[in-house]
Formats: structure tokens, sequence, C-alpha cells
């Protein structure tokens, strides 16, 4: 902090620099003025801070202004320097970069390090020695500590016995709340001796001080500084990412004696160790609370997921009811009527379900099924359908065996994918299905007449045929559908993706096993020279280049790897003349030695931006093939419901008293309630969420009575 400071009466005034300001003789213009210095301009010269550094412009062009005897001449002005002597007229100043005045023994401040300090005596270096000994004593002791709160209260006590005060405060600063007393060592009176007054100096000029006479000290007040009850007093600043946060405050009794300027050079050295690894602590315990902030981030991600899946199946169990109640209106003739029922109420109680159950049932793991149930719980529903449609279903007996079905959504998604099949057969045809034993499979085939399209299961079906463990194939009129026999036969997916890393220093697993957790990645060490193919897929490769013998040969037997062509590749700990020749190997990015936790993960994350803009261009196209799937639906489905609602309404005059057809019109008006809700769904909006994700926010469906 700077100061001009002028003799006046034969008494020392002082100004500090906060902001530009002008000097001169008019006092309402002037913050630094001299009414009685006739030779003054009103405003004479203007003091203006750039950077670091004050300029004086003059503003007088007859009279002058003068630096150390020259004269301020430049359009700009001249940049001062601590100790020069300005000149105005006849008043003469003088510029400082501390406070001006101070008498060197008994009030000290801005030291410099404990080497700068030691005077140049033989018996100084005993001093030095020892001081380095403490403080290295003090900081060893600080970093054995993890906790924020601890670690101060450490400083506190480590500087009370590194001094023998007689007591200490350690006092944050809150930004608009003032000063909180958050550790207190010693004889601790409330009302005396720890001065506010102080703590706003040092925290407004950021520097350690020292004042053997409060009383006396002009910084404080002097004698007019009725707190101070006790004799010498030491503070330093706590400063955390440039901004002081809090102050150490020590004082002595007044028969105990002073302290010297060595031992503030050696208190600044301790807190300024002790701010560092305050911010480690704070750095750690940030990485924790963001590691568990993914880790809740995923949890709701999965959550969302099972939500996802349960109310595909209960969609794709609707769409069954819906191409049964079609294909009975395509055949007509009131001996359907009892089929129709029954799919309508199933339609009905599927749609209440899936607008007030919210629970959602975390997916079964996967079950063993002998071949006989399956295809017992396939069967009736097939041959009804194909009943209804005039066609015949030939489905040989199964052979003695068993199947592994991996979720609970496994016969859903066979519904899904068969029946529309089964409705384009024609009457009077046949659908014939055998079971074939192949390697690790079952695989049942069924057979279709010619003319039938192949299919074209949704997204929710094909992806729960996947997660179930069944594949399928279209060929000639057959659909093949491969069981695993066991749980062995089944696929495995890698829950989350990997982030390679190639070290030789096992140490750094520790670090980076909780940045690829952050990030929802599974750790996946790896040599220098690469493994043979094939590999999983890797999102990132992290090379450790202080940690491998030839970074670069790494780098390139790595992108010549065909499971790490296009995967992005970070090096850390990169010596600066290697970059060029790192880059050109085939690196993405790299971090120089001396990294941080943050650095690393937001630069994966940003690494990461591109799968995340792929991911986002992929869901919009979705998001608008669903709506326009949902205007194609709304209108599909509106024809056949007028057929419907027409033939109930003919049903109701032949049979005025059947009461079930009255419950089958209600049903009806309850699905052209949900064709209201497709044809908003085209103008649905987005909800963005935390992760990245999206998902289409649906209108409620009308109730019954309300106008469409």
């Amino acid at each position: 902090m700077s100061y001009i400071s002028w003799l006046e009466g034969g008494h020392l005034h002082r100004h500090f620099l906060q902001e530009d300001c002008f000097l001169g003789r008019d006092p309402l213009l002037c913050a630094v003025a001299n009414p009685r210095e006739e030779s003054l301009s009103r405003k004479h010269a203007a003091l203006t801070r750039i950077g670091e550094t004050w300029w004086v412009r003059d503003l007088d062009s007859l009279n002058g202004s003068f630096i150390n005897g020259l004269r301020v001449n430049t359009p700009m002005g001249n940049g001062l320097q601590d100790g020069d002597e300005l000149r105005f007229g006849d008043w003469t100043l003088t510029f400082t970069d501390g406070f001006p005045g101070l008498e060197s023994e008994h009030f000290v401040e801005r030291v410099g390090t404990i080497f700068e300090e030691v005077r140049p005596e033989p018996q100084q270096a005993i001093v030095l020695m020892r001081g380095l000994e403490l403080l290295q004593r003090c900081t060893e002791s600080l970093l054995a500590e993890k906790d924020s709160d601890r670690i101060l209260q450490g400083m506190l006590e480590e500087s009370i016995r590194l001094f023998g005060a007689g007591r200490g405060f350690l006092v944050m600063q809150a930004p608009g709340q003032g000063w909180r007393t958050a550790h207190r060592v010693g004889d601790i009176q409330e009302s005396l001796g720890l001065s506010r007054t102080v703590l706003d100096y040092v925290a407004t000029h950021g520097t350690a001080v020292l004042s053997n006479m409060p009383t006396m000290d002009p910084r404080f007040g002097g004698s007019s500084l009725v707190e101070f009850q006790r004799g010498a007093l030491m503070c330093a600043p706590l400063v955390v990412e440039g901004r002081v946060e809090g102050v150490l405050y020590l004082d002595r009794a007044l028969e105990a004696g002073g302290f010297m300027r060595f031992d503030l050079a050696l208190l600044q050295g301790l807190v300024r160790q002790g701010s560092l690894i305050l911010r480690h602590a704070q750095l750690n315990t940030r990485a924790l609370g963001q590691a568990e902030l993914e880790g809740e981030l995923f949890r709701l991600k999965a959550l969302h997921g099972r939500t996802v899946e349960g109310v595909g199946e209960l969609l794709s169990a609707m769409g069954s009811s819906l191409r049964w109640i079609l294909s009975w209106c395509a055949q007509g003739g009131a001996e359907g009527r009892e089929v129709l029922r029954h799919q309508a109420e199933r339609l009905a109680a599927l749609v209440e379900e899936g607008l007030h159950n919210t629970h959602v049932d975390v997916p079964d793991p996967g079950t063993s099924m002998p071949l006989q149930n399956l295809q017992g719980i396939l069967r009736r529903p097939w041959e009804d359908l194909l009943r209804l449609g005039g066609s015949d279903l030939k489905l040989a007996d199964p052979p003695p065996g068993q199947v592994w079905i991996a979720t609970n959504h496994a016969i859903q998604a066979l519904v899904g994918l068969v029946e529309p099949l089964l409705i384009q057969a024609g009457r009077g045809t046949t659908v014939g299905a055998s079971w074939v034993q192949e390697p690790g499979t079952w695989v049942l085939r069924l057979s279709f007449p010619e003319g039938i399209h192949g299919p074209s299961p949704d997204p929710w079906t094909a992806r729960s045929l996947l997660d179930s463990g069944i594949r399928w194939k279209w060929a000639e009129n057959t659909l093949s559908l491969a069981f695993a026999q066991g749980p062995e036969g089944v696929p495995e997916e890698n829950a989350r993706p990997l982030m390679g890393l190639v070290t030789e220093e096992y140490q750094l697993l520790g670090l980076f096993q909780s940045i690829a957790e952050s990030g929802d990645l599974n750790l996946f060490p790896l040599e220098a020279a690469p493994p043979l193919p094939p590999l999983p897929r890797f999102r990132y490769l992290v090379v450790d280049a202080g940690g491998i013998q030839d970074p670069v040969a790494c780098i390139q037997a790595y992108r010549r790897h065909p499971s790490f062509v296009t995967s992005p590749i970070l090096v850390v700990r990169a010596p600066e003349d290697l970059t060029p020749s790192i880059l050109a190997a085939g690196a993405t990015d790299w971090l120089p030695e001396g990294f941080r936790w943050e650095a690393l993960h937001n630069r994966l994350q940003v690494l990461r931006g591109h799968d995340e803009l792929q991911r986002k261009a992929l869901a919009a196209e979705r998001l608008d093939s669903f709506r326009q799937m949902a205007g194609t639906l709304k209108h599909e489905i509106n024809n056949p419901l007028a057929v419907i609602s027409m033939q109930v309404e003919l049903l109701q005059r032949k049979y005025p008293e059947e009461v079930k057809l009255g419950k089958i019109e209600e049903m009806v008006d309850r699905i052209q309630g949900l064709v209201q809700v497709l044809q908003k769904m085209r103008e649905a909006a987005t909800v963005d969420y935390a992760d990245g994700s999206s998902i289409a926010q649906l209108p409620s469906p009308p109730t019954r009575g309300a106008a469409p």
C-alpha cells in the first residue's frame, strides 16, 4: 500500500492512496490539499494508479510539478517509486510504498523472507538455522492435519509455542460480515487487547505488522487506541487465492518484552506456509465434495434410466393391446366383443398404472427358464392374435433345455418384436415355429408366409432385447430368436467407460482413481507398451510423461494401436522442451509439471465435450423423430377409434341393457384423451438436467368430460 506524506507545523501528515485523486489548494476538489500554500493551483497535479504503479501528472503548466528535482513534462506523467520526493510549488511531499515515518525498532511492517532479514553477522547464522528448524517442524505438524479447521487451530498453537507469546487469536473475515474469532489460545479476556483497528489495517494493507509499543503506534491511532492493555503484538495476514481471509494475532504482556524483526519474518513465513497447506486441504475437500456430487448425479441418472425402462415397458404393453384391438376391428363381427373388452380393459389398466404409479422396481438381474415355460408364455397370445386374423400357428413341442433371460423386460420386448409380424399374416396362412440348438444358445425360428415386411422394433424394444441377451435376425421370411443357455452366454457390456493410465509411479493411482470416479469412469492401468488387441473401448488415455522413460515413443505406439486411433490422449507432467514432440506424436492435449487436480479434471471435461456434442446432436435427432411419430400415431389411432366408437354405439342401440358396452365407450374416450396428448407431444418442451441429459416434458391427459 502506498502513502503520500508531508510535514506541516512540525507534524507529519499522511494520506493513504486507495484511489485516484488530485493534489492542490482547493480541499473541495483535491483529496490531498494545502489551502495555505499560495504557490499551488486549485488542482495542481493528479495521482493515478496504472497496474501496480502510481503515476503523477502535472496540471499546472505555469508552476509545474517535480519529482526528485526533475520536472514532470510528459502528457501521461511519470511513475513513482518508494522514497520519491514530490514538489508542487513550495509544497514538498514524499511518496512511500509503506507507512511513512515509522521508527524501525518498535514499529515494523513489510519484512522480507527469513533469509533477507538475517544480518551478515556470525551469530545470525545460528538464528537462521534455528528459525528454519522451527519453521520446518511447524510445517510438518500442519501437514499432518487434513481438516481445514484443525489446520487453523494448529497454526495458532504452533505460533504460540514458536514465539513464546502470551496468547493468540486466529480471526477470520467473512465478506460483508466483519471479523469472527475462529480460535483463541492463552490468557484471554474478551474486553482487552484484540484490536479491530489492527485487524483492519493488516487486511487492508495485506502485510504482516509488528508493534512493541501499540499505544504509541501511529498506524493504529497512537494513544487514542484505548483497547490496548497489553505489550507487544505481531500480526500476519492469512492470504488464500489472493484474498485476505483471516489474521493470526499474537501479543505479550508488558513485562514479557517485545518481538524482533526476524520474529515477524518467521511468523510471516509460517502463515504463508499454513495458507498453502490450508488451500491444499480446501482443494481436497472440494475434490471429495465434487466426487460425491458426481456420484449423486450418477445415481440419479441410473434412477432416471430405470424409470425410462419402466415407462417403455408400459408403452410397449399398450402397443400390444392396441394391435389386438386394431386386428379385431379389421375383421369385424360381434363374436370378437369379448376379446375387444379384455384388451381395452388391459390397456386402461396399463394407462392408469403409467399415470399414477411413480415407483419403478430395479430390473431383475436375470433368471433361468425352461424352454417349455417360455414357449407356454408366448404361445397363447400369439395363437389368439393369429386366430383373429384367420391364421394359424404351428408350434412344435420344445426340446428339454434351459434359457437365460437377463432382464424382466424380455417377454414384453419379444411381444413388441413379433406381434407386428403376426398381424401381417393373411387369412388362411400358417406361421411355423421350431427350436434349434446351436453352440451356447437355443434358437426359435418363426417362418412367415410371403409378403411379410421384416421387423422394425421401436427403440425401447430393441434396447430391451439387447439388454436381455436376446439376439434376432430376419432372413428369407424367417425370424430367428437366439436365447443364451446360461449367463455366460449373454454378451457383457462394460458398465462404465474406461480411462487408461500409463505410468510407472503407482503412488499416483489413488489420485487418478478419484479423477476417474468423478467423471463416471473406470481406471485401467496400462504399460508403456500397448497390449495386444482386442481391447475394450477407452474414453481417454492419460500418459504420465514424468513416470515413463520415453513418452514420445509411448504416444506413437498407442496411436498405432487400433483401440486408440481416435481416443483422446492427454499427457500430464509434460516437460516444456518435449511439448512439440509430444503433440507431433499424436497427443490431444498436455499439462505441465505441477498440475493440480482441478486442472486435470477440467481438461478431461474439455476433451469429453466432443462426445457430448455428438450425443446431444443424436438426442435432438431422436426427439424430432419421436415428435413426427407422435403426429403419425395420432392420425393412425383416430381413424380406428372412430370406427370402434361407431360400432359400440350401434351395439348399444341393439343391446341397450348391456352395461359392459358403456364401459367400452368410456375406455374409448380415455384412449381419445391419450391421442390428444400425442398431438401435444409435437410441441412439448424439453427439460435439461445437470448431467447434460434432457427429456421431453409431456402434458397431462385431459380428464373425462374436459374440453379438448
